[in-house]
């Protein structure tokens, strides 16, 4: 788990990321394994902040067929950037949960 951090910052950094800019990363669990991964993934950048971006996302197995889906947001390093972020990944169709991961200066 801890590669695949290194190697998606790694990837952001070389996009070369502005100064002042914070890592994100979420894991979003769904109400039940039917929910389709593909779809929330496709719906998350219509959730987020004006000023904030979906880096990367990717779909983990988590327990008992459920698939937890790993989001990257990337966004100024605001007062209140957290907090909208999570507002708007929580607020998606088929989302139990939002769970902050990691969070990381750039």
């Amino acid at each position: 788990m801890l590669f695949r951090t290194a190697k998606l910052l790694n990837c952001l950094l070389c996009s070369r990321v502005a100064m002042g800019e914070v890592a994100l990363k979420y894991r979003l669990m769904p109400e039940s394994p039917v929910i389709d991964t593909v779809a929330v993934a496709a719906a998350v950048p219509s959730t987020l902040p004006v000023d904030a971006q979906l880096g990367a996302h990717e779909a983990q197995p988590f327990a008992f067929g459920l698939i937890a889906l790993e989001v990257l947001v990337i966004g100024p390093d605001r007062a209140g950037l957290v907090d909208e972020v999570e507002d708007g990944l929580a607020s998606l169709e088929g989302i139990q949960s939002v769970e902050l991961l990691e969070q990381s200066l750039l």
